[in-house]
């Protein structure tokens, strides 16, 4: 009995299939700080930390879960890993990302297209909300900004703007977020999504112009409120290119605070993109002459018009519809009354249609001052060549 039991243990040893790697077989190596392998000429590093991968979301796994083509591998394997393909388990994620402009981008240049691993690591991914994961609201520009902020990235991408990541951090995004340390407010993937990022040409995109407003109207939900009730507001809805959105005023990266004096300052800048006719005429006034002096204490467009709620003159609710214009005025020159508020801030002495008075007035003031420089001009010159002639007879 005693041989048969032994011949039956070693025909079950040798039937039995060799164990796959373990992820202790694999640590045995790759816990070795020093442990590389040249690529293009440089050393990259193969160390896995241990404590690190235990942590990351993917701890639970085994190496050859995500590194399939090691499935069967009995021992060392060979120098040339397939890549791992996140998509076997993240299918859905990996939809998205296929129709978006990470996997669209210039095909010439694929190897600068972003990967899973460059968003969220390798072996030390963390859910979003763990304070050091790459994708962490605080960590995010960072991230993108490995990309996004390479001027060398850019120059193989013509669409691409180093500067962006610069914008951003100088911006009240990213002073907030990076200065504060305030996680609520707006990052990247606030405004461009995670998975999904479009082209601003992209209909779909969060930030093309069709839904600009509603991707700002997540966070500034009382603004772009106010905004939509706004002739601004009505001209966008009505399909207009002419209608500025946030982003026309405030800028797309580079957003700055609106009582800062360089937004202040600026400002008639902004709104005369679309009305240059009111900013000629306003900078002819006290009020654009001292802002063009770099002073923010005169009233600029805002302050008699509204910043997001800004009404045509004949809606009773506007800041300037005459039977509101005691009170605009009012927050600045104390005790203005019926007959202050006839001050014509936009006159034009050129339109003679707009107006008249002030255009004759003007045209009179002209023709008078004309002339007097000609007529003592003329006088001017008799009487040097008067005081000449009697100079020359004198010596005669």
């Amino acid at each position: 009995m005693r041989p048969f039991l032994i011949a039956a243990t070693v025909l079950l040893l040798i039937a039995s299939p060799a164990a796959a790697l373990s992820t202790s077989d694999c640590l045995d190596c790759h816990s070795d700080k020093d442990l590389t392998k040249t690529v293009d000429g440089q050393d990259k590093s193969l160390y896995i930390d241990e404590k690190t991968f235990a942590g990351s979301v993917h701890g639970d796994l085994d190496c050859t879960d995500c590194h399939e083509d090691l499935a069967d591998v009995e021992d060392e394997h060979g120098e040339t890993v397939k890549k791992v393909q996140c998509a076997n388990c993240h299918d859905d994620v990996a939809e998205s990302v296929a129709n978006s402009i990470h996997a669209r981008s210039n095909a010439e240049v694929a190897s600068d297209l972003p990967t899973c691993s460059d968003c969220h690591g390798k072996h030390d991914i963390l859910p979003p909300d763990n304070t050091r994961s790459h994708v962490f609201a605080l960590n995010i520009p960072a991230t993108c900004c490995k990309c996004h902020g390479s001027v060398e990235i850019a120059s193989r991408h013509p669409s691409l703007d180093s500067k962006v990541c610069s914008d951003y951090e100088a911006g009240m995004h990213g002073i907030v977020l990076i200065k504060s340390g305030i996680v609520s407010s707006a990052v990247c993937n606030d405004c461009h999504g995670s998975h999904d990022i479009k082209s601003s040409k992209d209909p779909a995109s969060r930030v093309n112009r069709a839904n600009v407003d509603d991707t700002c109207g997540k966070c500034h939900a009382s603004i772009v409120k106010t905004y939509r009730q706004s002739v601004h507001g009505k001209l966008y809805a009505s399909g207009s290119k002419d209608a500025p959105t946030c982003p026309s005023c405030h800028g797309n990266h580079r957003i700055d605070r609106a009582m800062d004096k360089e937004f202040m300052v600026t400002v008639t800048k902004r709104c005369s993109q679309c009305h240059p006719e009111a900013d000629a005429t306003f900078k002819n006034t006290y009020h654009g002459q001292v802002t063009g002096l770099g002073d923010t204490a005169a009233a600029q467009c805002p302050d008699c018009h509204g910043a997001h709620n800004i009404l045509p003159k004949e809606d009773p609710a506007s800041m300037i519809n005459p039977d509101n214009l005691v009170t605009t005025c009012g927050k600045c020159h104390v005790g203005a009354n019926e007959n202050f508020v006839r001050y014509m801030p936009h006159a034009d002495y050129h339109d003679v249609k707009k107006d008249p008075g002030l255009y004759y007035v003007y045209l009179a003031m002209v023709i008078l001052l004309s002339g007097v420089f000609i007529f003592f001009g003329i006088h001017t010159i008799l009487w040097f060549l008067r005081a000449y002639h009697d100079e020359r007879k004198k010596r005669d």
